[in-house]
């Protein structure tokens, strides 16, 4: 059986149910499970002084908010009896990230969930559930809505 799962999430609900699976089958399992939040940074050219600081405050105020989504997920484990080590990890690439931390953190399995949104510039470019799927060394569980 697994010892030590990954669960990624953007603190979506559908992510939450994923984390209330991944957490059911860690305590079934008598696993570790580590949590982790991807973000990813600002991508834009300023040259105003002003700008530069709102996006300063905005990547702030983003990586605020996903401190505390991990410290609520971190005290819901607890409650569970599940040991659980929660991350925030600054990537441009999400799905290489969540590889990169499995790998890292050794991790043998990662629960995520998939949105199974068809957008145009998802049909071009995949989810980055479907990238984790692709390029994941290690079996990948995907909740679907």
């Amino acid at each position: 059986m697994f010892k030590h799962i990954l669960i990624p999430t953007d603190g979506s609900p559908l992510a939450q149910i994923a984390i209330d699976q991944g957490f059911a089958l860690t305590r079934e399992a008598g696993a570790k499970v580590t949590v982790v939040t991807v973000s990813e940074p600002f991508h834009v050219i300023a040259s105003d002084v002003d700008d530069i600081a709102a996006i300063a405050e905005e990547e702030f105020h983003r990586c605020e908010e996903a401190e505390h989504l991990l410290r609520d997920t971190q005290a819901h484990a607890a409650a569970m009896g599940i040991d659980c080590e929660a991350l925030l990890a600054r990537a441009g690439r999400p799905d290489e990230a969540i590889i990169e931390i499995a790998d890292r953190t050794g991790c043998d399995l990662i629960a995520m969930a998939s949105h199974r949104r068809r957008s145009f510039i998802e049909m071009l470019l995949g989810s980055i559930t479907a990238k984790v799927l692709k390029n994941s060394k290690i079996p990948v569980l995907v909740y679907r809505q």
